[in-house]
């Protein structure tokens, strides 16, 4: 269902930097974080309003070796989904948990958001 490629919007690419620049924590590991926060407050994804003109990544340096888990995650919050979707829909939730992760200034931040 995941595709090998995954591509992010250029609003969460651009935040991810400002919270790269604050904490050190990586783009991938940050999206990571704001994808399991977003699936945990249950957001539903809008993919119809998030673009894909941002950062692009390897499935396996995005989700690590958890992927199986974060796409069991996704097929239990949407159902079964093309590829495309699931693209679109990843995006949305990685939009949505960057918004909480902003705020961070440091490591310990991150982990109480």
């Amino acid at each position: 269902m995941l595709p090998n490629r995954v591509h992010i919007s250029k609003r969460a690419t651009e935040l991810l930097k400002q919270v790269k620049a604050k904490t050190g924590v990586t783009p991938n590991i940050l999206c990571r974080i704001a994808l399991t926060m977003s699936l945990e407050e249950k957001h539903k994804a809008n993919p119809k309003s998030t673009d894909l003109n941002g950062s692009e990544f390897n499935l396996p340096t995005l989700l690590g070796d958890a992927s199986a888990l974060y796409e069991a995650l996704i097929r239990q919050s949407h159902g079964d989904l093309t590829s495309r979707e699931a693209q679109l829909i990843l995006a949305a939730h990685i939009d949505n948990g960057v918004d909480k992760l902003r705020r961070a200034k440091s490591v310990s931040d991150l982990i109480q958001c």
